[in-house]
């Protein structure tokens, strides 16, 4: 194995670690979906996804970064697993790669992703200023509703042509066409963003998708719909009226499934960091406690309390700040390497 995919194996492996917390959710299931992910790919997911990137995205162009998940009422303005992703993710392809970031999300969730993404150090700008700026990033609502939705891809797509879409803990269809939480509850398209035509029109027009989850409902879980139904609880029936499983059918061309969504998408920031040799890809702690603080300000919860603290999936804005440490001792060490000459 090179030493950039021994690294991003490591990156791999630091977010699958499992320590999140909600009440009821299933254990020990997240390796073995990240597991089944790594089996159908192939190489390290993070690895794959910095890769496509750098392949495919080039200065100037437009990047869908897509997000939002949780609803009314538990979650009125969304949960925190999500935004900060997003956040992470605009912030690596502006700085590493030139491009710029157009922010996707249901209207009751952009609060958060926008404030997110600004406390990442993105301005976001106005369509006029984004047309004009080099380095900042738009901020577009997504319709709720299944047809809405699918001309609102179509629409957004061939406006703005862009170069890949990135799909962060943003909930999928099942086979029914339904919704649902991880525990099994259905959520109707008029409740929610129907994202997955974003992805359905991309690969339709040869546009590169990454998707990111830690549950197997997220967009891009459609990878690996057999492993979701057989290792999630609620994977074959989800126990609501349509009896269809929880897992979506809508896939990207990269998964990357991780213990928790924002570190999925922190660890592509990382991988990113290697491929292009440039450590300031990857966000440092400070910034990650300014992200998580900026989505809670939003108006985000944490999806395991239900309650505006700077928590992710029950885990402390320590916790998240200490990955950032991790994932960059990673990549430092593995450019080190590099300079070595291996």
């Amino acid at each position: 194995m090179a030493i950039d995919e021994i690294v991003g194996d490591s990156i791999d492996r630091a977010v699958n670690i499992e320590m999140r917390f909600r009440a009821g959710l299933p254990r020990g299931v997240t390796y073995p979906l990240y597991e089944a992910a790594r089996r159908k790919q192939g190489k390290p997911l993070t690895w794959l996804a910095a890769k496509l990137l750098k392949d495919k995205v080039k200065a100037g162009q437009h990047v869908f970064v897509v997000t939002g998940a949780g609803t009314p009422p538990g979650l009125p303005a969304g949960e925190t697993d999500g935004p900060p992703g997003a956040a992470a993710i605009a912030r690596a392809i502006e700085i590493g790669l030139g491009a710029k970031p157009v922010l996707i999300s249901e209207e009751r969730n952009m609060p958060a992703v926008v404030k997110s993404t600004e406390a990442a150090g993105i301005a976001v700008v106005d369509e006029d200023l984004f047309r004009q700026r080099r380095s900042c990033a738009l901020a577009i609502n997504y319709p709720l509703g299944d047809a809405e939705g699918k001309i609102a891809a179509a629409e957004l797509s061939q406006k703005f042509k862009p170069a890949a879409m990135i799909f962060i803990e943003k909930v999928g269809p099942n086979t029914k066409g339904i919704y649902h939480s991880i525990m099994g509850t259905p959520r109707t398209p008029d409740r929610i963003a129907s994202a997955y035509h974003l992805a359905e029109y991309a690969r339709a027009n040869g546009i590169p998708t990454i998707g990111v989850g830690d549950g197997g409902n997220e967009i891009g879980c459609g990878v690996i719909k057999d492993a979701v139904r057989e290792i999630q609880p609620f994977g074959k029936d989800c126990g609501c009226p349509c009896h269809g499983g929880v897992g979506t059918v809508t896939e990207c061309d990269v998964l990357v499934f991780a213990a928790v969504s924002n570190w999925g998408a922190y660890g592509i920031a990382a991988a990113l960091a290697g491929h292009l040799g440039d450590r300031e890809v990857l966000h440092d702690e400070a910034t990650e406690l300014r992200i998580v603080l900026g989505s809670v300000a939003g108006g985000a919860m944490d999806g395991a309390y239900s309650r505006l603290i700077p928590y992710v999936d029950g885990t402390s804005d320590r916790v998240q700040a200490s990955l950032i440490t991790i994932l960059h001792q990673i990549v430092e060490n593995g450019l080190k390497e590099y300079d070595r000459g291996f």
